[in-house]
């Protein structure tokens, strides 16, 4: 397997991001997108790339606007700018000489709120795994502490044009995970994704589990059904 160090513009910005490449030629892709204060460098998604690719799917995970190493400002994100920087690195994947045509998305928390805004509105999307994902975002300025940066009022009226469980009904092909003791994004979010996306569809409950999949048998076992899922749809 190779790493691709990879780069492209959102809004004006240069956004970067690392390629999983496994030995097989024009694999699949899932594009990787991580959660609001998180950046690609996370364990997991470490985890998630060098687990696809070693099974034969290329992974990219990668920096949204003012995270990790791409430009901008965390401060100033919505969830219209991160769905920019998913548009822009989905667009060079479906380009890119090496990946085949068959792309997936896995996003954790605000990464998979996203991804299904980009499932809804891209025939090209073929699967999607939703981990820890909510179903709604508003209302949450409180839950802003003292070690992450201020969110501007910007984030918080951006989230009122967006209805994950409305767009989800345009989404098939789709896995959630989600743990049971989830300390940030209730368990009864999840459902209200299940219930409402199109089959073939699944969500599996990580007995116990929190928000961040720290349980090492829980993230293993979320990789492995991850990759799975993309295995029997991309």
């Amino acid at each position: 397997m190779a790493i691709e160090f990879i780069r492209t513009i959102s809004e004006g910005k240069k956004i970067y991001g690392i390629l999983h490449l496994p030995k097989n030629p024009s694999p699949p892709c899932v594009i990787a997108s991580h959660g609001l204060f998180s950046s690609k460098e996370s364990e997991k998604f470490v985890a998630l790339g060098e687990f696809f690719s070693a099974q034969g799917i290329a992974l990219i995970r990668y920096d949204h606007q003012g995270c990790g190493e791409s430009e901008g400002e965390l401060g100033s994100t919505t969830a219209s700018s991160r769905i920019k920087d998913l548009n822009a690195i989905f667009e060079l994947a479906a380009n890119h000489p090496l990946l085949g045509d068959r792309l997936g998305l896995l996003g954790s928390s605000m990464g998979g709120f996203i991804s299904i805004f980009k499932g809804a509105a891209d025939f090209r999307v073929k699967a999607l795994a939703l981990w820890a994902t909510p179903s709604h975002l508003g209302g949450k300025r409180d839950r802003d502490d003292e070690q992450n940066p201020s969110l501007g009022d910007a984030f918080y009226r951006d989230l009122d044009r967006y209805d994950a469980t409305g767009a989800i009904q345009k989404v098939g092909n789709c896995l959630l995970l989600h743990g049971e003791a989830d300390e940030l994004v209730p368990l009864t979010q999840a459902k209200e994704l299940y219930q409402a996306a199109r089959t073939p569809k699944h969500l599996e409950v990580f007995p116990g589990g929190d928000h961040r999949f720290t349980n090492p048998q829980h993230r293993l076992r979320a990789i492995r059904m991850s990759l799975e899922w993309f295995q029997r749809y991309l």
